[in-house]
């Protein structure tokens, strides 16, 4: 049995004893018993855990997940609540351009929310290459509608996406 010490980062298993997917880490904040410790958890949780249920792993894998865990816990940016006919008769010259925008942030919008439930439930590592290339074309494209957006009334916040 392996022992551990406060400090450890440890990857969480599954009742198979593989990894649980997506992959979660943690770190042993306290340790109760040799059968028994307290964790650490990524969003600032910490619970208790019987050793069985994780391993130990390295630092650089550690950040390595955690940077994963990070962003499928990121905020996603929401749909925009507006009456678009109301909006686009405020500004009558840019009608056209006005539904154009609206309705490719919506598809940028679903794209991205569409990553996001890939990310949680599978991992980035097994997201075709195809989609990684569409959720990029969507965050570019739903920072330009945002600013076009912006530009046209404040009260519209521009997005920043990483």
């Amino acid at each position: 049995m392996e022992k551990y010490s406060k400090g450890d980062k440890v990857i969480i298993l599954d009742y198979n004893n593989k990894p649980v997917v997506p992959y979660v880490v943690a770190e042993i904040e306290d340790v109760i018993s040799d059968t028994r410790v307290r964790l650490f958890l990524p969003d600032g949780a910490s619970c208790y855990e019987y050793t069985d249920r994780f391993k130990k792993i390295d630092e650089e894998k550690y950040k390595e997940v955690l940077n994963d865990v990070h962003e499928r816990e990121r905020e996603l940016p929401l749909d925009l609540k507006m009456d678009i006919r109301k909006f686009a008769a405020d500004h009558p010259r840019l009608t056209r351009d006005i539904y154009k925008n609206f309705q490719l942030d919506k598809q940028y919008v679903s794209v991205i929310h569409a990553y996001s439930g890939r990310l949680l439930m599978f991992g980035k590592e097994f997201i075709p290459e195809r989609f990684l290339y569409e959720y990029e074309v969507a965050k570019e494209g739903l920072q330009k509608t945002r600013s076009f957006f912006h530009d046209l009334d404040e009260s519209i916040p521009e997005v920043h996406i990483d």
